[in-house]
């Protein structure tokens, strides 16, 4: 028995040992370059595509995502106007913007959400949220999300690991 024990027992060491040399090391990536900057986008014919995620069971789900994106089209125009800027929806071609939408209810009728934004050579931009203050109704928070993109063409924008 006590042969036993020393024949586990190193074992169990033998095994140790041979496994201590053997622990992940995840290689480490080099940071993604940074990215150029993008000044603001004037007279620009831009293409974008317009999805939308609801987060709850809609009355008229087919309606609320076939007007999101004629919604958004519509105040994309309008804000984009005084820039000289048109929007219409990519079909079969390239994109300039990818807008996706998630829309959330909290079972009272009150609307909050979100747009996650993708293009102009960068991928991901970023996620704008709109859930501080909740809406009434669907359309009127999906204006004031789209309100809150448009600067990003207005103005542009840059690498966010960029100092100020």
């Amino acid at each position: 028995m006590n042969r036993l024990r020393q024949v586990s027992l190193w074992f169990f060491l033998a095994v140790g040992v041979c496994c201590a040399g053997m622990a992940e090391n995840p290689e480490v990536s080099a940071p993604e370059p940074m990215k150029d900057d993008v000044p603001p986008i004037r007279n620009c014919a831009i293409k974008v595509i317009i999805t939308s995620n609801l987060t709850y069971s809609a009355k008229d789900e087919a309606g609320a995502r076939g007007s999101l994106p004629e919604q958004v089209l519509a105040r994309l125009t309008t804000l984009g106007a005084a820039d000289g800027n048109t929007f219409r929806i990519a079909s079969g071609e390239a994109t300039n913007f990818t807008l996706h939408y998630t829309v959330n209810n909290d079972g009272n009728d009150r609307f909050t959400g979100s747009i996650t934004v993708n293009g102009w050579g960068w991928g991901y931009i970023t996620t704008i949220y709109h859930g501080e203050y909740s809406f009434s109704n669907a359309p009127q928070m999906i204006d004031a999300m789209t309100d809150k993109f448009y600067p990003f063409i207005h103005d542009g924008w840059r690498d966010a690991r960029k100092s100020n």
